[in-house]
């Protein structure tokens, strides 16, 4: 098909959508520039008092529509209005969204503030300096608008087009926010030539879903066109909270993927019917799999590797370092190469497809067998494994096998060891693609998050605290803290933890296996505590966690619609030696707490014990699985609330003598 040169107005938008659908016929729910005075006087929004603001209104239209110049055109339109409620609210002056700068074309901007000021509606428009366009990752754009005048009582407008002649490329709508909407409508037309799979998603009802047709001309032929509208009225805010993966999946929305187009001639094309059909169109991608037959540019490396001997095992590593070593990430993901392996290589720095790809090219030219693993990204969405979509996938990682045992890589983090995926590749599964075939790979977290934290502490009869501070750290533990502290030296680090622990000065650091990524991490501080326990009539009381203190609830919704997802499970071990002066003791011990969550998915261990002069103190938090369901949130809420209980509890030590 041409790509669209002619500027799209939004009057040839408008005679685009004329025809005899009943649907279409429709009076729009919004008209931009045509705000009420009743808008403008709302103070708050009776559904939801506690907004910061509120959309008014939301609606796109999706329309695939066909010209005799250019063929099938796709056009997306939205308009939004929305009502700042307060000061936090201010942020939702500025809008932004995103299109694939290769393929469309963006044909209409619009935006406006509009005020109340001594009883007449005062309008600030958006000027061409408060438009940014800024480079997200390959391809992809993002339009930023920033209004102006925009203050606690304004109702802001923002309108925009873009046109794409890939006309398969419908969006999906979110009829849910991080804000309430009182209206939230989206419209589509599809030509009977497109056959689409449409995923709708969250637990908020339809107020009117309707399915009328209409017809077209394309080359004095006639043809159908579905016409679908879809509207939620009252869409609650979206509450987020900690420990889950993007927001996309749980709201209320409706997605597309093409599956297939017909012909003018009748002939039905299978785009993304079936994995066997997404697995021959990726081992028939320029990008893809016919850069997976490449590899002479590794030939010196293959042959150092070779040189070197060792197991598959040694080799595998070996290979993985290399690419780790030598390709820098330039932050962007893509399943797919920028544009050879070849080229990627002699600058030393591409994509993920780049990287992971040219991975799985050196593991074959060595004799172990690889193969990529496509998946999207946490921040992306989950995956349907029901529905076989291409759309979704964003990232590629490589996977080979060594004595029977699977073995996932990502070459992307120099500070990733063997078989352990950063958080964001963890999502669920990803779909393994090869010559012989494809099928899902569980990506799970192979590792867990592991730390134990050991404190030597002296409290003398003054008051004073110190000694040594010792932490080690494994797994996901360690990778964190490897990038939390990328490039820093030793005295950076210490400047680092003097920060996050403010309540401890650190007088000495020693660090152990920093550079060394798959091994622990080992650290010894010496320290003194900042300030002095508090204390009474012969008494001192002291919270002996003083690291890695639980101070509160991560969880606080009455309820939550949606999984609460760790990523990975987390071991957390905590003991204190605090020696203390002759003639000291416990007042009373703290009775021992074991702490259970249904089938031990989740456990704390508290105990507190006095052998002589020395008080021991031991606390282990484990969570054993990565993901808990809804209907398990009012179990792991009261968890945390007695672990927070248990770790604000003081130690009591009194003078005896």
């Amino acid at each position: 098909m041409k790509h669209l040169n002619l500027p799209v107005t939004l009057s040839l938008f408008i005679l685009l959508l004329v025809d005899c659908s009943n649907l279409y016929a429709i009076k729009d729910p919004i008209k931009f520039g045509k705000v009420s005075i009743e808008e403008l006087q709302m103070k708050t929004y009776q559904k939801d008092t506690s907004a910061v603001a509120v959309y008014l209104c939301d609606y796109g239209v999706s329309d695939i529509t066909f010209r005799n110049d250019v063929g099938f055109l796709f056009i997306y339109t939205r308009t939004l209005r929305i009502k700042i409620l307060k000061d936090k609210g201010l942020d939702y002056g500025t809008f932004s969204f995103g299109y694939n700068k290769n393929s469309s074309h963006v044909s209409l901007t619009r935006a406006c503030t509009y005020n109340l000021e001594n009883g007449k509606v005062v309008k600030s428009k958006l000027s061409g300096k408060d438009k940014i366009l800024e480079k997200t990752s390959e391809n992809y754009y993002s339009y930023k608008f920033t209004l102006p005048n925009v203050k606690v009582g304004s109702v802001v407008e923002f309108m925009y087009q873009v046109s794409s002649d890939v006309s398969w490329s419908l969006r999906p709508w979110y009829f849910q926010k991080d804000i309430p909407v009182a209206w939230s409508e989206y419209r589509v037309s599809i030509p009977e030539y497109f056959n689409f799979k449409r995923n709708a998603k969250g637990y908020l009802p339809f107020q009117i879903n309707e399915h009328d047709y209409s017809n077209g001309i394309a080359y004095k032929e006639n043809y159908s066109i579905d016409n679908y509208r879809w509207v939620v009225k009252d869409a609650p805010a979206f509450k987020k909270e900690p420990y889950a993966t993007t927001s996309k999946n749980f709201k209320s929305a409706i997605e597309f993927e093409i599956a297939g187009y017909k012909g003018f001639n009748g002939i039905y094309h299978d785009k993304t019917g079936s994995w066997k059909k997404i697995n021959k169109i990726l081992m028939e991608s320029d990008d893809f799999g016919l850069q997976l037959r490449t590899g002479g540019f590794l030939k010196d490396v293959v042959t150092d590797i070779n040189a070197k001997g060792g197991t598959n095992q040694e080799k595998m590593m070996a290979a993985f370092d290399y690419i780790k070593s030598n390709m820098k990430w330039n932050e962007y993901n893509s399943a797919f190469t920028t544009t050879t392996l070849r080229a990627a290589f002699k600058e030393k720095k591409g994509n993920v497809g780049d990287i992971n790809l040219m991975l799985v090219v050196l593991l074959n030219k060595l004799g172990i067998h690889a193969d990529p693993v496509i998946l999207s990204t946490r921040n992306n969405g989950l995956l349907s494994l029901v529905s076989p979509s291409l759309g979704k996938f964003n990232y590629v990682i490589a996977c080979c096998k060594i004595d029977n045992k699977q073995i996932l890589l990502d070459a992307t983090d120099s500070n990733c060891p063997c078989n352990l995926l950063p958080l964001r590749c963890i999502n669920d599964k990803g779909r393994l693609i090869s010559s012989a075939g494809s099928y899902f790979v569980n990506i799970g977290a192979r590792n867990r998050y592991k730390s134990v934290t050991i404190a030597k502490l002296n409290l003398s009869e003054d008051g004073n605290v110190d000694g040594d501070l010792m932490f080690s750290y494994k797994g996901h533990a360690a990778l964190n803290f490897r990038n939390e502290m990328k490039d820093k030296s030793t005295e950076e680090i210490q400047e680092s933890l003097a920060k996050e622990y403010s309540n401890i000065n650190i007088e000495e650091l020693e660090l152990k296996n920093m550079d060394q990524v798959e091994k622990p991490i080992q650290t010894k501080l010496q320290i003194e505590l900042a300030e002095e326990p508090e204390s009474g009539v012969d008494r001192i009381y002291f919270n002996p966690f003083i690291v890695g203190k639980t101070e509160s609830n991560p969880f606080t919704l009455e309820e939550r619609k949606y999984p609460v997802d760790y990523g990975y499970p987390i071991d957390k071990t905590f003991m204190l030696e605090l020696t203390v002066p002759e003639g000291y003791a416990l007042e009373t011990t703290p009775t021992p707490v074991r702490i259970s969550l249904p089938g031990k998915s989740g456990q704390y261990l508290y105990s507190v014990a006095q052998n002589g002069n020395k008080i021991i103190v031991t606390s282990r938090f484990k969570i054993n699985k990565r993901q808990f369901l809804f209907n398990e949130y009012a179990n792991l809420k009261e968890f945390y609330n007695l672990v927070v209980a248990k770790n604000a509890e003081m130690l009591v030590i009194k003078k005896t003598s």
